[in-house]
């Protein structure tokens, strides 16, 4: 068999947006979401939160069909529009709660505008956004933004301006922040929720409702913490006033982490949000995952001579398919975990976490180190399998590799000393050598301790009545962490 034909496809949802319908598994996160009965999705880095956003802008028609359009506040790759947030961001709550607002707005009637359906109150807004200078005759979302934020910035300035006297003359068009007085409002000046409330009101008579997506939000706002944080409490309490509508959704694709990080401090709306779903997956969802890749391979349909449907229809029918292509057991013994398993421990990180993000690049690391063993005439495949225990345990390094480098480096670079730190020691620590490793008192040393273990670089236990700290092997690989005790 040639493996260079083989593959488990790209870790990278966005990268592989055509393919990833064929084979997705439609987990109970993806039909709440589907069904419309969830807002807010998160999961860890890797988790799917992204494939779910690439497959529902993929079922875009399907949704149509039940009078739903979709619109992407953000682009799928590239260079997010928020690049430009960090240079002069808006520095009250209620500049990026307009913000985001008025985007909202922007990205509805710039819709409703090439979908040729503006016409009567929607039209109305369209006009006051137009003299706004927040509609132009051809728009890019990163456009939109751009005169988001600078309407934002006016807006909340001419408005800290006693009784509002400021507004004539001081900012573009007839909108303001607050509900207006009789003076402004026979003048023609409405509030943005004013306007959201005529929005929605026009898609409930014409009988369609928008799902604004909001995606990549993990690196939208990574310029600064502060800006991040800010944001997205904005974002969140945009979210809960439009939770009355009935025509306009957001649907937020977050990161767990970045959601602790923002509610740390407190943050009152978080107790109120219940329209959300944390991806989860366990070692069945994950193996169907694998199983239903392969199977998008013609050369290993042709090689086991089965059929797709027939094996995706069963669950036992996938694991016997599974053990085709690969050996029972990687470490051979009674007490010894079957590979699949053996797998998912090599990935999983100190929060018990396996993302299929991490488990597709070991599959497809598998290949590659197959390969390279058959390039120098190593071939210990044993048949039917395609793949070698050899194989198998050489991909550990790359992804371990692959998962410090570009996210605990790439994300938490303040913590990069202090996990080089840990190289060629052992993998279980207590308070103690912890203080060796770093150089520091028991204070700091459990400072630092507590913030690895919120990053999942310790998985954190107790033993004999002490904190026990255990790197897990999703890092212990690429910096050559051995097994055992360090105290």
């Amino acid at each position: 068999m040639n493996l260079e034909e083989v593959n488990f496809g790209n870790q990278v949802a966005e990268n592989e947006a055509n393919a990833l319908s064929t084979y997705f598994v439609e987990t109970q996160a993806w039909k709440k979401l589907f069904n419309g009965e969830v807002d807010v999705i998160f999961g860890s880095k890797g988790a799917g939160k992204s494939a779910l956003y690439t497959l529902l802008l993929n079922k875009s028609n399907s949704l149509y069909e039940r009078d739903v359009f979709l619109i992407s506040a953000e682009k799928p790759t590239g260079k997010t529009v928020f690049s430009d947030m960090s240079s002069e961001p808006p520095t009250q709550e209620n500049e990026f709660i307009t913000l985001w607002k008025v985007y909202f707005c922007q990205l509805i009637v710039n819709w409703l505008i090439e979908n040729k359906m503006c016409e009567g109150s929607a039209k109305v807004v369209a006009d006051k956004l137009v003299d706004a200078g927040l509609i132009e005759e051809k728009n890019t979302i990163k456009r939109l933004l751009a005169s988001a934020k600078k309407f934002a910035k006016q807006l909340t300035r001419v408005e800290g301006i006693e009784g509002g006297l400021g507004l004539e003359g001081g900012v573009s068009g007839k909108i303001t922040f607050h509900t207006p007085d009789q003076e402004l409002k026979t003048k023609g000046y409405s509030s943005v929720d004013e306007i959201l409330d005529t929005l929605n009101e026009y898609l409930s008579e014409i009988g369609k409702v928008g799902w604004i997506l909001c995606d990549r939000l993990d690196v939208a706002f990574d310029q600064s913490i502060e800006l991040e944080k800010n944001a997205l409490r904005a974002l969140f309490k945009v979210y809960r006033d439009l939770e009355e509508y009935e025509s306009i959704f957001l649907k937020i694709f977050l990161r767990d982490d970045i959601w602790n990080r923002i509610t740390q401090e407190g943050f009152r709306e978080a107790s109120h949000i219940n329209r959300d779903i944390t991806i989860s997956w366990n070692s069945r969802n994950l193996l169907n995952l694998i199983v239903s890749r392969a199977l998008q391979n013609t050369i290993l349909l042709e090689q086991y001579n089965v059929d797709s449907k027939d094996i995706l229809a069963d669950y036992d029918k996938q694991k016997d398919f599974y053990y085709k292509m690969f050996p029972k057991q990687v470490d051979v013994g009674e007490r010894q975990s079957e590979t699949f398993e053996w797998v998912l421990s090599r990935i999983r990180d100190g929060l018990n976490s396996a993302p299929p993000r991490e488990l597709i690049h070991y599959y497809n690391e598998m290949i590659s180190q197959e390969i390279n063993e058959q390039d120098i005439a190593n071939n210990n495949v044993e048949e039917p399998n395609i793949i070698s225990k050899v194989a198998i345990k050489n991909a550990a390094y790359e992804v371990s590799k692959t998962r410090i480098l570009r996210t605990l480096f790439a994300e938490y670079p303040e913590f990069k000393d202090d996990i080089l730190a840990f190289e060629n020691k052992k993998a279980e620590h207590n308070v103690e050598t912890l203080c060796t490793v770093w150089g520091v008192d028991t204070n700091m040393a459990l400072i630092k301790a507590n913030k690895l273990s919120e990053l999942g670089f310790f998985e954190l236990k107790t033993a004999k009545n002490e904190k026990v700290y255990k790197i897990p092997f999703i890092y212990r690989f690429y910096l050559n962490v051995t097994q055992g005790k360090a105290y």
